[in-house]
């Protein structure tokens, strides 16, 4: 993936979080849901990590000779500390 792929990308994120602030909490489920967002709470060091999996339903690009998986798109994280 390019850096201008990945720009586009995280662009176009901040346009859904603007959306997202004035979702209803249904509407932002499924969202979430099709993100596949999941969030991890570590109490050791009191943060969360929040992970999407960008690739969740592109599926797998076959050819002729061999799968083409390696270029499947990245899963994003962060960490988030709690105060």
């Amino acid at each position: 993936m390019t850096r201008e792929e990945i720009h586009r990308i995280v662009a176009s994120l901040g346009d859904i979080a603007a959306v997202l602030r004035v979702a209803c909490p249904e509407d932002k489920a499924e969202v979430y849901q099709q993100l596949n967002l999941k969030f991890v709470y570590e109490p050791k060091t009191k943060t969360v990590r929040a992970t999407i999996d960008l690739g969740a339903h592109r599926g797998e690009n076959v050819c002729v000779r061999r799968s083409t998986q390696a270029n499947a798109m990245p899963i994003l994280s962060t960490i988030i500390p709690l105060q």
